[in-house]
């Protein structure tokens, strides 16, 4: 393996174990350093551009009708669609107690079949029905509609005569979905952890658990329109934070049901988000959202030109400079239509929450736009008496799955799915697989010829090495190692392509099977991909980088609302190291072998299968099928795995299938010679 890095140079030894080269090979060029990042801002600025472009377009109502439609139906492909809603909703009162200036009225919906929601109406005692109603939808709190700061917001809102629906939303308050009734112990701690268990399930399926919350909010309007003593024409719509999120999905979803609507602190923008690096929890996270040109006022626009009024804190992590931006853009769509009731905002000097403050603001605006009254604070004499969680249970022991052990959760829905999927797809083929993976890994990004360039190397021992980055698409580096046995000479040798995570900041761990493969004959690619080895990115934030919501989860979840993922870039980028190799001198184009380990195991499998390059795997993953149907799967990589949709076409052992099939199913090069 001559020098490449002038002509006539030879290589010296400058290092004397696997460990220098490691470091060595960590150090990559600078512009390297930052691309994953840059490359998504780089492509939702694009794509938001285009959603800009198709705002500009309204005009007047009819063009306003056109806009809403294209947007909620943009909208409700990225979440997979809604669930059928039942030709009758099923709902009954499990209790009522009188309060000081309201009764309480304890709620059981059924929004799916064998399926119950729990939810709090107050009801207020002063005025006469046909009431307003607003639906107030819970952010994460663990106590779902015994949140104090919503019993505050509905107890204020029935003083002034608007009664007040308080809906627990999935995995919150009554609805815990994995609760252990045998043992009255929640497993999953925290709301948001049992949000990800089931959206990542669901998220392989094609869909976004978002398509339960805005289904049950939709059921749960139903209900309200469906009483005689709620004023249908009269009902208004706000949350806090997640419940910020739903008010949001409802408006858009179901902007037609609402009069006006208040959400609190969630309204930003999509640039201000990434600018600032803030993870989204996953059921705010739609595939391919930010690919349709999606952004906040998109959401907004769902009920245009009704009033609309931003709840917003001053101090919270929801970056302000977003929600002015999209406030603005919101005023010039309603002056779009002619409205003369612009969208307006109020700000609580405080951080993420609630406040007392931003609920008798949400209580004016209501008591304005559904009462006609312009005297919206507290009413003279009001006097707020917290409940204690368990007045608020709609069920005996305050969990849904003690009263009905047999309900359906979100978790049997999905299995049901599941075998759906599985009995559609049948057994995929080559004709159908293929071009279904080079569209959903983008492979037409990638460049046709992708060229190597030396930026380090050496001899270590009887190793010659080279570290080598390559482009294999615009905007994108790759990196790797390659190592020969330098008694091999000069001319093209076997080359396996070494997948394995955290890449070559793991080289001297695999230094043993290195040498193997390399006694067998073999020169070996210790290769990067993608947020991995020597392209690991820096911290977004505060955030670890691979823990909870991480780094890892942050950019991955920029990469899904782009409609790409890491796993499709990673696989694409295992794809173009073939290319890059097939040009090499030193490598023999036609013996070529990928070597996978552990979850990267998954794009040596579809890249052998898309390029015809033989493979070899420890198959040391879950296929995707196991995820979906255990109650319970390790969350620990979901960044290195989750590809939204991919359980409609292909799991693991078809992939394998067909690679026997095709024989590209190949021996460990470590194990056995060339």
């Amino acid at each position: 393996m001559k020098s490449m890095l002038h002509e006539g140079a030879s290589l010296t030894p400058d290092s004397r174990t696997l460990w220098e080269v490691q470091a060595r090979t960590l150090r990559t060029p600078v512009e390297t350093a930052t691309n994953l990042y840059t490359d998504i801002q780089r492509r939702m600025a694009e794509y938001l551009r285009r959603g800009c472009a198709r705002r500009e377009t309204v005009r007047d109502a009819e063009s306003l009708a056109r806009y809403r439609q294209e947007v909620r139906a943009a909208f409700l492909a990225c979440i997979g669609g809604l669930p059928e809603m039942p030709d009758t909703l099923t709902a009954r009162v499990a209790g009522r107690c009188a309060c000081d200036g309201f009764a309480l009225e304890k709620i059981l919906l059924q929004p799916r079949p064998g399926a119950w929601a729990t939810a709090n109406l107050y009801l207020p005692v002063q005025g006469g029905a046909p009431y307003p109603a607003v639906l107030l939808v819970v952010g994460h709190d663990d106590r779902g509609k015994a949140d104090p700061a919503y019993q505050y917001a509905a107890q204020l809102l029935a003083h002034q005569g608007i009664a007040a629906l308080v809906l627990d939303p999935l995995g919150q308050g009554e609805r815990f979905e994995h609760y252990e009734a045998e043992m009255d112990f929640q497993p999953i701690q925290g709301c948001s952890g049992e949000h990800d268990l089931l959206d990542w399930k669901a998220k392989l399926l094609g869909w976004s658990l978002a398509r339960y919350f805005v289904h049950d909010g939709i059921c749960a309007l139903d209900y309200l329109a469906s009483r005689p003593d709620i004023d249908a024409a009269r009902i208004g719509l706000t949350g806090h934070s997640g419940g910020g999120t739903q008010t949001c999905m409802l408006m858009l979803a179901a902007g037609d049901r609402l009069a006006c609507a208040a959400p609190c602190a969630y309204v930003t923008d999509a640039r201000a988000m990434v600018e600032a690096g803030v993870d989204p929890d996953n059921e705010m996270l739609w595939p391919g959202s930010l690919a349709q040109g999606l952004d906040y006022v998109d959401f907004l626009a769902g009920i245009a030109p009704r009033p609309l009024l931003l709840l917003t804190n001053r101090h919270d992590f929801f970056p302000r400079e977003g929600t002015l931006r999209t406030l603005e853009a919101a005023r010039r769509l309603w002056r779009s239509v002619g409205s003369d009731t612009l969208p307006d905002m109020v700000t609580a000097e405080s951080g993420h929450a609630y406040t007392p403050a931003l609920a008798r603001e949400a209580a004016a605006f209501f008591v304005r736009h559904l009462c006609g009254r312009e005297d919206g604070g507290l009413r003279e004499g009001f006097a707020f008496a917290e409940l204690s969680p368990r007045e608020t249970w709609c069920s005996p022991e305050g969990q849904l799955l003690r009263l009905i052990p047999g309900m359906r959760t979100v978790h049997d829905m999905l299995r049901d799915e599941l075998d759906r999927c599985a009995a559609l797809r049948g057994r995929p083929d080559r004709d159908t697989l293929i071009p279904y993976l080079h569209e959903t890994l983008h492979l037409d990004e990638l460049l046709p010829d992708p060229e190597s360039r030396v930026f380090a190397e050496g001899v270590c021992g009887h190793y010659q090495y080279r570290s080598i980055i390559w482009r294999p698409q615009e905007g994108c580096w790759s990196s790797g190692v390659l190592l020969r046995d330098m008694r091999r000479g000069d001319g093209p040798l076997p080359t396996v392509i070494a997948l394995w995570p955290e890449g070559v900041a793991r080289l001297c761990e695999h230094s043993a099977w290195i040498h193997r493969a390399v006694r067998n004959g073999w020169q070996v690619l210790v290769m990067d991909v993608a947020a991995s080895g020597a392209l690991l990115p820096s911290r977004v934030g505060s955030s670890s980088m691979y823990a909870g919501w991480s780094t890892m989860y942050i950019l991955n979840a920029y990469l899904i609302q782009l409609g790409d993922s890491l796993f499709a870039m990673r696989t694409r980028q295992a794809v173009a190291a073939v290319r890059m190799l097939q040009g090499l001198p030193e490598a023999d184009g036609q013996r070529l072998c990928l070597r996978g380990e552990g979850d990267f195991a998954r794009y040596a499998e579809i890249a052998a299968l898309v390029t015809g390059t033989r493979a070899s795997t420890d198959e040391m993953y879950q296929p995707y099928e196991e995820i979906v149907r255990e109650r319970y799967h390790d969350q620990t990589h979901t960044h290195a795995w989750i590809q939204p949709g991919a359980l409609r076409h292909f799991d693991a052992p078809e992939i394998r299938e067909l690679m026997d099939k095709e024989g590209l199913a190949a021996p460990d090069p470590a194990v056995m010679p060339v």
